[in-house]
C-alpha cells in the first residue's frame, strides 16, 4: 500500500528522529566536554582531596542494618517498624534530579520501571502518603522552588522531603523562601547526593567554548533553561550560600537534614551505569571521592546529619529496583529510621 504514513507513525519517526538526534549531540557533546577540558572560560574548582570529618556522621548508626558491609533488608524492617507510626498523616515528596524525568520518564506510582521506584512503591505498599513534586526538572532552582511551594501547600499536613541531586537545591530555595510556620510542618528531609557545594562537572560544563550555548538549546527543548545548569556549579553554589548563610543555618539547625552521600573507586566500580564513569575517574584521580557528578564534600559538609556510603555512583540509589546495586526499600527504611530519630 502507497501514500503518505497514518499520522501515528508521522509523529513515530518525528520522535524517533528527535532521540536519535538528542542521543548523537548528548555523545558528541560528552565526548567534546572532555576531550577540551584544558579550554577553559573559567577556572574548575575542586575541593579539598579525602573525605571529610563529620560531626553528625551516622555511620555508626547505620552499621546496625549491615553485616560485613552487606545491608540486611530484615534488619532495616524490623527497626523501621519502630518509627512507623510517625509517618501517619504524614506526606512523603519526592524532588526529583536534574534531567531525570527526561532520561527516565516514569514517575507513576507501580510502575516498577520508574526513576526511584523502588523506593517509592516500597511507601506506596506500606500505606504512606507519597508523592512526587512535579517540577520541571530542566528549569531552575528558583522556578523549582516556587512549584514546591504549591505542591506543599498552605494547610497543616506535616511533610518529610525526600530529595535527589538538583532536588536538595530547589528544596532548599523553597525553605529558605518558606515562612517560619511552613518550615515547622517539615517532620523530616533526606537529603541524597545533593550539590550543595555545586559540582566540578557543572563547572566544567559551562566553562568549555560553546558548550552551555549547545546545552541551553537543548533544555530550551526539554521545557527548562539554559540556567539550570549554571545552577549546579560551584562559583554559583558558593555565591548562595555565603549571601543566604543565616536562613541557611536556621534551616539546618531546626529541620536537621539527613544527607546521603555516595562515591566509588572506578578500579573496583561495577555499578548499573557506566555513563558518568569518565567524570567519575576524573575527580578520583584528583584525590576526590565523588559519585560521578557530585563530590563527597559537597554532598554532606553543610549537613549537622550526615551518612557516607562506598561503592554507588550518582544513579545506583534512584534506577529501577531491578537493576539497583541495593536494596532500596531496606536503604530508605534505614534512612527514614535516621531522619525520624
Amino acid at each position: 500500500m502507497t501514500g503518505k504514513p497514518v499520522k501515528w507513525r508521522r509523529w513515530l519517526m518525528a520522535g524517533g528522529a528527535f532521540f536519535l538526534l538528542a542521543l548523537f549531540g548528548l555523545l558528541g557533546g560528552f565526548g567534546y566536554f572532555f576531550g577540551t577540558a584544558a579550554v577553559q572560560r573559567h577556572a574548575v574548582v575542586m575541593p579539598a582531596p579525602g573525605l571529610p570529618d563529620l560531626a553528625g556522621d551516622q555511620a555508626a548508626a547505620f552499621d546496625q542494618f549491615t553485616e560485613d558491609g552487606d545491608l540486611q533488608a530484615d534488619r532495616a524492617e524490623q527497626a523501621f517498624a519502630e518509627v512507623r507510626p510517625q509517618l501517619d498523616g504524614v506526606r512523603v515528596i519526592f524532588v526529583p534530579s536534574w534531567l531525570s524525568d527526561s532520561a527516565i520518564p516514569s514517575f507513576s506510582l507501580g510502575n516498577s520501571l520508574g526513576y526511584m521506584a523502588g523506593i517509592y512503591n516500597w511507601l506506596d505498599d506500606a500505606g504512606i502518603d507519597a508523592h512526587i513534586a512535579p517540577v520541571e526538572t530542566e528549569e531552575t532552582v528558583a522556578a523549582n522552588a516556587a512549584r514546591l511551594r504549591a505542591v506543599v501547600g498552605t494547610d497543616d499536613t506535616p511533610v518529610c522531603f525526600v530529595t535527589h541531586s538538583k532536588g536538595g537545591l530547589d528544596t532548599m530555595e523553597y525553605l529558605r523562601t518558606a515562612t517560619a510556620e511552613e518550615r515547622a510542618r517539615v517532620r523530616c528531609w533526606i537529603a541524597m547526593q545533593a550539590p550543595f557545594q555545586g559540582s566540578p562537572v557543572a563547572d566544567l560544563a559551562t566553562g568549555v567554548a560553546g558548550l552551555p550555548e549547545v546545552a541551553s538549546v537543548l533544555l530550551e527543548a526539554l521545557g527548562g533553561r539554559g540556567e539550570s545548569l549554571t545552577d549546579l556549579t560551584t562559583r554559583a553554589r558558593q555565591d548562595y550560600l555565603t549571601e543566604h548563610r543565616a536562613a541557611i543555618e536556621q534551616i539546618m539547625r531546626t529541620i536537621e537534614p539527613l544527607c546521603l552521600a555516595t562515591f566509588a573507586d572506578p578500579d573496583a566500580f561495577a555499578g548499573p551505569t557506566s555513563w558518568s564513569y569518565p567524570a567519575l575517574l576524573w575527580m578520583h584521580e584528583n584525590g576526590v571521592p565523588n559519585d560521578g557528578l557530585v563530590t563527597v564534600r559537597s554532598a554532606v559538609e553543610l549537613c549537622p546529619r550526615s551518612l557516607i556510603l562506598e561503592g554507588l555512583d550518582h544513579t545506583g540509589i534512584v534506577v529501577p529496583g531491578v537493576v539497583a546495586p541495593i536494596n532500596q526499600t531496606a536503604l530508605m527504611q534505614a534512612l527514614f529510621i535516621l531522619a525520624l530519630r
